[in-house]
């Protein structure tokens, strides 16, 4: 298990380096590195900039680790070019926590970069935790694009020793249901204090490590029954205690009869009691791996993972040496140790013998709205919120607050099967021509395959088969997706199902209904294990026009534009593009109604003034002609005036006829090939108190 650790030295040494040498050192010797098989840059960051960080390079280092090839070849490299005198194997596996695919590894981006403060909490993230300024950890949390979870990881990864990450495997044990997108530095110092309590005496890559192992099912605690381990393992008043804490193993002496020692009988996730004589507790571990299995030898090791290195008086006990089962007695000294007890109800715990203590609710109990309409204008972020909630209602979990490509391809891999009726979620889009014999069951014209000739059969619809499904794996859950709810005819295609949707009427409840389909003749009711999600785009129907049956039994989630959305860049070629939204949004409020808004996705990561330019022309300034149907005093009122929108004085057009004026007004949109599409100022005359023209 050594080698399971050899990381943390190798990072170590790697980081003193980078924070004695400085910019100039990190910026020559980052070019020199084998990032690619042609040698070529690293596409993940431009090495020639002045501007690099110490934080984005050990992000994309660990980012490097995710496969043998890229190991083989970096971090050899990385060794060469910097000197260094720790070693990696990269044949072995190396457990370096990575940054996840489609993360974004960098900490610095248009409008916002700091290499500075990147650099000043580096250099005091590799003294340790006590360096730290509380602001500089909190002014980098500002920094578009960086959160909690990813800051956390690369002072980590820069310090393994001092710093943990908080993330979805650390935040049960910090009592934490979701992870925040900034934490305050009193709060991070507050958690990992409460990780030393939890597992005492650990290292934090050990406790990082064994919570991922715990959180991921990879290892699972079995308390069947216990081991204990002397670190005296010879018999003789040699101690060792700290090649077993150091080296994350224990061993035994060659026992007097192989036949009867259990030294071969630990499995991974059981518990080893490490003690030295009769009196002294060391340490509680759980097995890892168990070189025994195949019997005894000098070099064979029982590979722990440590929950406890603190060393304890017991009770007095009967002299115990080498390796055994832990009797009654053995456990029970363990249990009456202070410094013990904790460990031994965290283990019961993890083994399932006892219920966590936890105020939050556990994933049985926890039951979220059965049915659930989000709802807002274009561009607020439902589509995502659907994947989030889904993914939330099947893990039992209230919310998800972040989602990354795995989540995203949890969900794809979630999709249900009618075929099979395998996957938990199914989605669907209401639309006018949408009927109940769609959703329900119908009869269904089709061809026969050996004669061609046309016949008719009962074909069940995509509600019927995924509450067969639910009902036929009770111990699931399962989520229909309804996409545009309000473009649907309600009463066309639920029928006399929107009785059978509410929660007092679902199958085991209270008032639990059933009905006869009017095709099949089958009796038919609603398992509370189905979870239905509707989303609404309110630019395409007013809220206020939503069926009156649907909104009795649907809980209605508003969706709003948030023009301070972290991904929203606030300075974009000196746009203030928040200020811009948050304006827009207001003065369409006033001229339209405050259901026709623009999202703020519109704007997320748009960092440059080609993307900008590009996200007006192509979205939101179509969005603004949909919504004023082309009323364009409206459109330009929007615009505070700016030249986005054209306007041709015509004259004598009507000379010597009766239909009034001669002078009149034409108004297009700029042609795509103007330059006003790319003139920052254009873009701050939207929320600059003086119009275009001129006006206040």
């Amino acid at each position: 298990m050594k080698e399971r650790y050899d990381w943390v030295p190798w990072f170590e040494e790697l980081a003193n380096k980078i924070a004695d040498g400085g910019e100039q050192y990190l910026i020559e010797r980052a070019k020199q590195l084998a990032w690619k098989e042609d040698n070529s840059k690293s596409q993940l960051l431009n090495y020639g900039d002045e501007n690099i960080d110490p934080l984005s390079f050990f992000s994309i280092l660990a980012f490097n680790n995710r496969t043998d090839k890229s190991r083989r070849r970096v971090f050899p490299s990385v060794e060469k070019i910097f000197g260094l005198h720790s070693k990696l194997d990269p044949r072995k596996s190396l457990w370096i926590p990575t940054p996840r695919i489609g993360l974004n590894l960098l900490f610095h981006g248009d409008g916002d970069s700091n290499p500075k403060l990147l650099w000043q909490l580096f250099r005091q993230a590799v003294q340790g935790i006590d360096a730290v300024e509380p602001d500089d950890f909190e002014n980098a949390l500002k920094i578009h694009n960086v959160a909690t979870k990813k800051l956390t990881q690369v002072l980590f990864l820069i310090n393994p020793k001092e710093f943990i990450q908080i993330d979805e495997f650390t935040k049960k044990f910090v009592s934490l249901n979701r992870i925040p997108t900034r934490i305050s530095w009193k709060e991070y110092t507050k958690r990992t204090d409460l990780l030393k309590t939890i597992f005492p005496g650990c290292q934090f890559f050990e406790i990082q490590d064994v919570t991922y192992l715990l959180s991921r099912n990879w290892l699972r605690v079995q308390t069947n029954r216990f081991f204990q381990v002397s670190t005296n393992v010879d018999n003789t008043d040699k101690d060792y205690w700290e090649e077993f804490s150091s080296n994350n193993w224990v061993f035994t002496s060659r026992p007097e009869n192989l036949n009867q020692s259990p030294v071969h009988m630990p499995k991974r996730g059981e518990v080893i009691l490490v003690r030295l004589g009769s009196k002294e507790g060391r340490g509680i571990a759980v097995v890892y791996q168990n070189d025994y299995e195949v019997g005894w030898s000098k070099n064979r090791k029982l590979h722990v993972l440590w929950l406890n290195k603190t060393h304890a008086e017991l009770p007095v006990n009967r002299r115990l040496v080498g390796f055994s089962l832990a009797d009654e007695q053995t456990v029970d000294a363990f249990r009456q140790s202070e410094k013990y007890a904790e460990t031994l109800n965290l283990i019961d715990q993890l083994s399932g013998r006892k219920d966590p203590k936890d105020e939050s609710e556990s994933l049985e109990d926890f039951k979220g709205p059965l049915n659930q309409i989000i709802y807002g204008p274009p561009g607020t972020g439902k589509t995502w919120s659907t994947t989030a909630r889904a993914l939330a209602i099947i893990d039992g979990k209230p919310e998800i607050e972040e989602l990354d490509e795995k989540d995203h391809a949890r969900f794809r891999d979630l999709r249900f099967e009618p075929k099979d009726g395998s996957g938990q979620v199914a989605m669907v889009t209401f639309h006018q021509n949408f009927a109940y014999e769609d959703f329900v069951e119908g009869i269904r014209p089709t061809l026969d395959d050996g004669t061609e000739s046309l016949t008719y059969e009962l074909r069940p619809g995509i509600f019927k088969k995924l509450v067969e499904a639910a009902l036929n794996r009770p111990a699931d859950r399962f989520v229909l997706v309804i996409d545009e709810i309000n473009r649907g005819n309600i009463a066309k295609i639920f029928g006399e199902l929107i009785t059978l949707i509410e929660d007092s009427r679902r199958l085991d409840q209270r008032d639990e209904t059933r009905v006869t389909l009017p095709y099949s003749g089958e009796s038919f009711g609603v398992p509370d294990n189905l979870y239905i999600i509707g989303t609404m785009n309110t630019a395409d129907r007013s809220i206020q026009l939503l069926d009156t049956a649907l909104r009795r039994r649907f809980t209605f989630i508003e969706m709003m534009p948030n023009a301070e959305h972290q991904l929203i860049y606030k300075d974009v070629n000196g746009i203030g593009c928040q200020k811009m939204l948050k304006t827009m949004n207001d003065r369409i409020a006033v001229l339209l109604d405050r259901e026709h808004q623009i999202g703020h996705t519109y704007l997320f990561k748009v960092s440059s003034m080609e993307k900008l330019s590009e996200v007006f022309r192509n979205k939101i300034f179509p969005l603004l002609q949909e919504y004023f149907f082309e009323d364009w005093s409206k459109i330009r009122t929007v615009l505070n005036h700016n030249n986005f929108v054209s306007r041709t004085k015509i004259e004598n057009v009507f000379a010597e006829t009766d239909y009034g004026e001669e002078t009149k007004y034409v108004y297009e949109r700029l042609p795509d090939s103007r330059p006003e599409w790319n003139d920052p100022n254009e873009y701050r005359k939207i929320y600059s108190s003086q119009s275009a023209d001129g006006q206040e």
